[in-house]
């Protein structure tokens, strides 16, 4: 293991001094000289160290371009000192260095786009104020007695401030237990090993584990932050690999930031799949069966189409794609789950259908040119529905379809139960059936047609030819390679929290396909791993099943056990446990100099969320399916559970964001551009809120441009289309209108930055003429406890000033079963009166469970034919067990 030298340092720095990257390696360089303020104030200990650090930044040569003030003088930090410098460096702080004003001062000095970078005991100061926590990231709250080497493991390589480093090398330190881990939130550049801790910690608490990072990185409220725990020993002040790492964090912080994401609709509420058409336009979907269009000209969001869905559990409105000549044709495809009007005698009752339509110049959907290409029989019960859709280059369409079965009464593991009458809890009948089209991924020509390498022969002898794929549980999302047609695809697996006697726990999958295969579910999981057979009348569990033949996950990972640090697990110190659902976003893959394009280090990769964790990853796996490598794409930004991505003709990343409630219509859910930019040309950003979006005339409006920003510069002008004719009702910040008549008006603010781009139009609608519904769940209370198997009595009511009587079977029901931090939807319900069973099967118990329950009424619009509106209620119930 290496120790760092001079020597190893300038060798080093000679072989990486040409590949840098554009998010923050080392060819990214500032212009001018950095002003840089570094303080050194104490109100605590006072390490002996300062004096070396005031004697290194004293030394600079002027050829680092880094122009230094030294200071204790905590009155800087006023806005007339502070507007002089780049970048602050905390080094060494400790204790409550900063009156009020001064906070404040330093809040708006990172707010105006400046740097931050704290080295050792910054995370030791101020930790009475919760922002500055924010800012260093983590606070420090022990360390072994006295300094210890350890080994260091540089996570990031690229960075600008460790790309000089080994990836593994032994340095001593005094080394520091933190808070919290800083990972959920910031981009990790060194982490140690605890092996090293040779010494009791002072003062006595636990040291932090296996997880351990001591330097990290964020962009953060306009500015960046870069910490380094390093920096202790004055001996490490004369250290050229310490002085380089912390130089080049300093060259980091000053920089612009590079990053932007944009708040482009807060319209979704209950949205499922996203495509960008090459004009910029963005289609999604609801899975109440609104087809829907972002129009970047004028931030609307348009109803293109409404699709009569069965929303029963987890159908409806499932799958959207557009034809690759979208362009010219205007095609796209929908898979959604037709209503049951007359159900068979025999089979499943209900059918879920692919269907071509064609997009008219207005960006809505002409219905006539409905075309049906292909039919999904559907249980219309608990779960696992699928529904994804994508084009590989050859021109062939994948559907993926889940397993259509009931997991619940397998109690987190395989649903293998082969009893007369439990079909619906046999995985067997659809995954491993090759005469079903469920539980596989479906390959087919865009006619429907069957075209050549499928699993099966064309003729259907030996299985349904459509199947690509088998042995599939609930392929929720999927994603192509646009360059080698690979396809990939996230696997969300079953509930098991821990190894069985029937089997192994619950895993969730990244796979890929270059060639038709059997993925082995419900026999085996994650990585070839076979469960039992199990005799559910007996309970006896019997020999494994076979896994030979099967094709293991590439990625697989469980609730517990961090596989890949860019996942994590599924329980947070902060956040409590969350739970698993991979899904497969994009593969990026954008054009060639693509002007918002993400840095090269996620180029070629599959990016995917963790939909559960809020977290979006790349995921690098080599031609012989090898996970070469995961990285986490912006931690420090929160996302609202992004069920899909898409790449953008600019290179920019869409995300479609689910909501963080347990029901649908989520206030937070919302569509979001990520845009990058190395040298920070960035678009401003507008944001509109309004203080009413409804109510009857005259109505009187005051908006707010709050939110809005210029990354890199400032807001020159403010143009605010008030009542959607396309002219500028003004220019002031923050204006206010009235409404005199009835009618639908969309309000738009478009800003322009100090570079002269302008912003996206930012839409707000205003309805005036209606006013919203007041709907209450009268019975049950919020977070009542029922007993297992109990019928739960469920009693409503709504009123609407404009609709005198509102008849009860408008009231509809929504419930849902709540696992962990997600809901699996159930079953619907209509009327003021109405009653459910507390039926959980006997589901995993070392899971959470819980009842969502949603009543919802859609009133009749104005009388006017002003747009209609919906109220709503929810409760949680929980089960006694």
């Amino acid at each position: 293991m290496p120790r760092i030298t001079p020597t190893l340092v300038a060798l080093l720095v000679l072989a990486l001094a040409s590949c840098g990257d554009d998010d923050g390696g080392p060819d990214s360089q500032p212009r001018g000289p950095i002003e840089t303020l570094v303080f050194s104030h104490t109100a605590g200990f006072r390490h002996a160290s300062i004096e070396n650090a005031v004697e290194f930044f004293a030394g600079l040569d002027e050829s680092e371009e880094i122009v230094v003030t030294l200071s204790e003088d905590p009155t800087l930090f006023n806005d007339a000192d502070l507007e002089g410098f780049d970048v602050v460096v905390f080094a060494n702080t400790t204790g409550n260095v900063l009156d009020e004003a001064q906070q404040e001062a330093l809040q708006r000095f990172i707010r105006s786009g400046k740097g931050y970078v704290g080295a050792h005991s910054a995370a030791d100061t101020e930790h009475q104020w919760p922002w500055y926590g924010q800012l260093v990231g983590a606070y420090f709250i022990s360390h072994p007695l006295l300094p210890v080497e350890v080994e260091v493991t540089t996570e990031d390589q690229e960075h600008r401030s460790t790309a000089h480093l080994p990836a593994n090398f032994l340095f001593t330190d005094e080394i520091y237990n933190f808070d919290r881990n800083p990972r959920r939130d910031h981009s990790i550049l060194l982490t140690i090993d605890e092996a090293g801790f040779t010494f009791p910690n002072i003062p006595n608490t636990p040291s932090m584990g296996d997880d351990h990072p001591i330097a990290w990185f964020k962009e953060f409220e306009g500015g960046r932050s870069f910490y380094t725990n390093l920096g202790h020993r004055p001996v490490t002040w004369e250290d050229p690999a310490f002085q380089q790492h912390l130089l080049e964090g300093i060259r980091w912080a000053a920089e612009p930031n590079s990053f932007n994401r944009i708040v482009l609709t807060r319209n979704p509420r209950n949205p499922m799949e996203i495509a960008v058409a090459g004009d910029g336009r963005v289609f999604f979907i609801e899975r109440t069966g609104e087809l829907r269009v972002w129009m970047p000209s004028s931030g609307q969001v348009i109803d293109s189409l409404v699709l009569d869905v069965d929303t029963t559990s987890e159908n409806g409105l499932l799958g959207l794609t557009l034809d690759p000549d979208f362009d010219r044709n205007g095609r796209l495809y929908l898979y959604h789950s037709s209503p049951i009007s007359n159900p068979p005698d025999t089979g499943p009752p209900g059918t879920n259908i692919l269907s071509t339509f064609v997009v008219r110049a207005d960006s809505t959907v002409d219905p006539s040119t409905r075309n049906d290409v292909l039919e999904v029989p559907s249980e219309r019960e608990c779960c696992h529905e699928g529904g994804s859709l994508a084009f590989a280059p050859d021109g062939t369409l994948f559907l993926s379809v889940g397993d259509n079965t009931n997991p619940f009464p397998a109690t987190g593991f395989a649903p293998l139960d082969e009893r007369p009458g439990r079909e619906r809890e046999n995985s067997q009948r659809t995954a491993q059936n090759p005469f079903d089209l469920r539980g596989s991924i479906l390959r087919i020509n865009p006619d429907g047609s069957i075209p050549a390498g499928n699993m099966f022969p064309a003729d259907g002898s030996e299985g349904r030819p459509e199947i690509y794929t088998m042995g599939n549980r609930n392929p929720f999302r999927i994603a192509v390679d646009p360059s080698t047609g690979r396809l990939f695809w996230g696997e969300v697996g079953p509930d098991a929290l821990t190894d069985g006697e029937r089997g192994p726990r619950g895993y969730d999958e990244i796979n890929f396909a270059d060639a038709p295969g059997n993925y082995g579910w419900p026999y085996c999981i994650g990585p070839n791993l076979a469960y039992n057979q199990y005799d559910f009348d007996t309970e006896e569990v019997g020999e494994p099943y076979s896994c030979e033949g099967f094709t293991a996950a590439a990625l697989s990972y469980d609730y517990t056990t961090v596989s890949e640090l860019a996942l994590g697990d599924a329980f947070d110190a902060e956040l409590g446990f969350s739970g698993r659902t991979a899904i497969a976003g994009t593969f990026y893959n954008p054009p060639a100099n693509a002007r918002a394009q993400l840095p090269t280090s996620f180029h070629g990769k599959l990016l995917m969320t963790e939909w559960t964790r809020d977290i979006i990853a790349s995921v690098d796996i080599d031609a012989a399916g090898a996970v070469l490598s995961t990285k986490r794409l912006l931690p420090w930004e929160v996302f609202r559970r992004p069920i899909d991505l898409a790449t953008g003709p600019d290179g920019a990343l869409y995300v479609l964001e689910y909501g963080t409630a347990f029901f649908g219509n989520n206030p937070d859910a919302q569509l979001t551009r990520i845009e990058h930019s190395g040298s920070g040309d960035l678009s401003p950003v507008a944001r509109t809120s309004a203080s009413a979006v409804a109510g009857t005339a005259p109505l009187t409006v005051a908006f707010s441009s709050a939110g809005s920003r210029a990354p890199g510069g400032n807001i020159t002008s403010f143009e605010w289309d008030l009542d959607g004719d396309g002219s500028v009702d003004s220019r002031e910040e923050n204006p206010s209108f009235a409404f005199d008549e009835n009618g639908l008006f969309t309000a738009t603010l478009t800003v322009t930055g100090s570079s002269g781009r302008r912003s996206f139009p930012s839409a707000i609608d205003i309805v005036v003429g209606n006013t919203p519904p007041t709907v209450e769940i009268v019975s049950p209370r919020d977070e009542i406890t029922v007993d297992l198997d109990a019928f739960v009595e469920l009693r409503g009511r709504a009123t609407d000033d404009q609709d005198s009587d509102i008849p009860c079977e408008q009231l509809i029901w929504d419930v849902r079963i709540g696992h962990n931090a997600h809901a699996h939807p159930l079953l619907t319900r209509s009327g003021c009166d109405t009653q459910f069973r507390a039926f959980l099967g006997s589901h995993d118990e070392q899971g959470t469970l819980f009842f969502a329950v949603e009543l919802s009424y859609t009133d009749l619009g104005g009388p006017g034919g002003e747009p209609s509106l919906v109220g709503s209620d929810s409760v949680r119930i929980n089960v006694r067990r």
